[in-house]
């Protein structure tokens, strides 16, 4: 596993595969590993590299510190250590937020971007995690939950709800995410970036200018953590070449229809591709 130094911490990520760069981001509570599909289907023919954001996978977990800055500097840290340009982002939830503002601030190294169920204030507001989150912003809760650790029972039930209909590829990966929700300071590094997320509150209403990278959304209609219905909505300013909704999948659309996914991935590289020409 290498690892880059971000800010005094050990950044985790993996690489493989050779030719154009994409780079994949995780959710908050997740890690790289929910990307494996798409992982080993893209090194064939391109340059992939999954990051373990701060605090979470086998990246450090430091005291404190967890803020939407420091993250979105760990990504282009990695970015920049690894020499990447012209890169196909592609994020998940906390993850596809990333994307966006990291692709507002440098645009020139981003070819098209692939939003998975992108997290904003009002995709998150109208779910049962939006309501755990809004109490997160008024009370300081990270400091008293850095020695708190997950029940088993409880790690599966946040676990289960992120998926839909389930699925033959979701059982090996819930297993593993249940296991890190059991781990000392996972509570405490998700309520401390959850405090973070008013500060996302632009990208409701960001419409991307002329020579933006191009778009691409992507749902689970069963997604309860987020909404696919604010998520429509918030596809109207951000404009997507290409809007994908899988009816029966939940929060982790990746893990439960990895093929879509996937082919919809490498339909956004063929299009900012085609774009480029």
């Amino acid at each position: 596993m290498p690892y880059l130094q971000v800010d005094g911490n050990s950044i985790a990520y993996a690489e493989a595969g050779s030719g154009p760069p994409v780079v994949l981001l995780h959710n908050l509570g997740g890690d790289r590993t929910i990307w494996r599909p798409q992982f080993e289907h893209l090194r064939a023919t391109h340059r992939v590299v999954a990051i373990d954001l701060l605090g979470y996978g086998e990246s450090d977990t430091p005291d404190d510190g967890y803020t939407i800055e420091r993250q979105l500097a760990v990504v282009a840290d990695v970015v920049a250590a690894l020499e990447l340009r012209e890169i196909t982002l592609v994020g998940h939830c906390f993850g596809s937020a990333l994307s966006l503002l990291f692709a507002r601030r440098d645009p020139e190294s981003v070819r098209s971007l692939v939003l998975s169920s992108p997290l904003t204030p009002a995709t998150l507001r109208p779910t049962r995690t939006g309501l755990a989150a809004a109490l997160g912003t008024r009370l300081r809760l990270d400091p008293v939950l850095s020695p708190v650790r997950i029940p088993g029972p409880l790690a599966g039930l946040i676990v289960a709800e992120q998926f839909g209909t389930g699925g033959p590829h979701t059982r090996e990966t819930a297993a593993h995410l249940r296991t890190r929700w059991t781990e000392p300071r996972r509570l405490m590094v998700t309520a401390a970036l959850a405090r973070q997320i008013p500060r996302l509150a632009d990208l409701d209403s960001f419409a991307p200018p002329a020579g933006f990278p191009p778009i691409t959304t992507i749902w689970g209609g069963r997604n309860r953590v987020l909404s696919a219905r604010a998520g429509a909505t918030l596809n109207a300013t951000l404009r997507p070449v290409r809007e994908i909704v899988v009816a029966d999948a939940g929060h982790l659309v990746m893990v439960e229809a990895p093929e879509t996914v996937t082919a919809g991935i490498v339909a956004a590289i063929d299009h900012a591709k085609r774009g480029a020409r």
